[in-house]
């Protein structure tokens, strides 16, 4: 996670010896990377620290397209102001650093076998990529027939 709360997934070594110039082909990527994307949003939101709802409520998810390459990107956006401290990135805090659960994050359930705490984003990530993958792989065999 970069220090602007940002994760970006790069599928270059999936897409490397793909003719994306192929629009079937592009478009099968792009729709796996959207499915994608839209299931780490849903596991992430789901198993981030929840206070007053804002850190989930920010959660924001693209994909850019170029022509060897499909992107996503999930976002978390907070930012806090704390006495001592000044204005911090509290998504950045909330997943790097913080592991101190308020009542509310204890008491909330999780989803998908992940528990509610810090690296809300990185464990699903690392957790579900060969889904991912196997989305991504399944939607270019479904396009292009073989």
């Amino acid at each position: 996670m970069s220090n602007d709360g940002t994760f970006e997934l790069d599928f270059s070594d999936l897409l490397r010896g793909l003719d994306l110039t192929e629009v079937k082909t592009q478009a099968a990527v792009k729709q796996g990377v959207h499915d994608s994307m839209g299931d780490l949003k849903r596991i992430s939101v789901n198993i981030a620290p929840i206070d007053e709802a804002d850190l989930r409520r920010s959660a924001h998810y693209r994909v850019t397209t170029k022509p060897t390459e499909v992107v996503g990107e999930l976002t978390f956006s907070v930012t806090n102001t704390s006495e001592g401290y000044g204005r911090f990135n509290y998504a950045y805090w909330t997943h790097e650093i913080n592991d101190n659960l308020g009542p509310k994050s204890q008491a909330a359930p999780g989803t998908d076998g992940y528990a509610v705490g810090n690296k809300y984003l990185e464990r699903p990530l690392k957790g579900e990529a060969e889904k991912y993958m196997r989305w991504i792989a399944e939607e270019i065999e479904d396009a292009v027939g073989d």
